[in-house]
């Protein structure tokens, strides 16, 4: 049973780990701060479960530095694909695009960032791991499963968080298609949103279902826009013009009330 514990620990250690680079990496990047990462917490998942497969798998060839760095790239590119593929079905959207550099495969994985990953692998086994190790096992049972009933809760607590407010930005999106449809029966046709048609909208539209729904639209959310801001190239798989305009309204730090 103490070994699941410290798995678990060791997975939220790397996730957090993994979360500081990439938010450096981002930052420099953009030339600003940048809370990288999918959830609200300090923590990126995908490179705590990278870090897990990459010690489970390749803990033998710990010397073998070429090894190391071959199948390290390997398993952790083929980590990030098949996670953009899943992303992109739950929520219909592509979180990061690599379609711009060079030696990419559609987007997902690039030529660049696999070498960093196998760098990285390198570096865990043959450095990281011994250490985080060492100090993981000289806690206390006791103390390491508060520790871990801690962190799953609040975990969990993010993950719900995060998937709601994701799923509330579908909504709103879904309210877009709804108002264009609704209005199109009035005879009055928008070739897309923008904050000009919208205000002109609100002059003379007396249909109050398409009044809530642009004002549920305008609704402000800090975990949206955190989000917006980790992935800026974040983009939609049907629409995408919906969502430029929505990441111009969430972007947006002003009441969202239209006048």
């Amino acid at each position: 049973m103490r070994e699941i514990h410290e798995t678990i620990l060791f997975f939220f250690i790397y996730s957090f780990l993994g979360w500081i680079f990439e938010s450096i990496y981002c930052s420099i990047g953009n030339k600003k701060i940048i809370n990288r990462g999918f959830l609200n917490g300090p923590i990126c998942p995908i490179y705590g479960f990278g870090a897990l497969i990459i010690i489970f798998f390749l803990k033998n060839f710990q010397g073998n530095i070429i090894l190391l760095f071959i199948f390290g790239a390997l398993i952790t590119s083929t980590l990030e694909y098949i996670t953009g593929i899943i992303l992109e079905n739950l929520f219909n959207t592509t979180w990061w695009d690599y379609s711009k550099k060079r030696f990419n495969i559609k987007g997902r994985v690039c030529l660049k960032n696999s070498i960093l990953f196998g760098v990285m692998s390198v570096v865990l086994i043959e450095v990281i791991h011994k250490n985080i190790y060492n100090l993981v096992v000289d806690i206390s049972d006791l103390l390491l499963i508060v520790v871990v009933i801690s962190i799953l809760v609040c975990f969990f607590i993010d993950l719900n968080f995060t998937v709601l407010s994701l799923n509330k930005l579908n909504r709103k999106l879904k309210f877009m298609d709804e108002i264009l449809l609704e209005l199109s029966k009035l005879n009055i046709n928008l070739d897309k949103f923008d904050e000009e048609n919208i205000k002109k909208l609100f002059s003379h539209i007396k249909n109050k279902n398409i009044v809530n729904k642009i004002e549920s639209i305008k609704e402000k959310s800090t975990c949206q826009r955190r989000i917006i801001k980790a992935f800026p190239n974040m983009k939609h798989k049907y629409k995408q013009d919906r969502l430029v305009y929505l990441k111009q309204i969430i972007k947006d730090k002003k009441s969202g009330k239209l006048k």
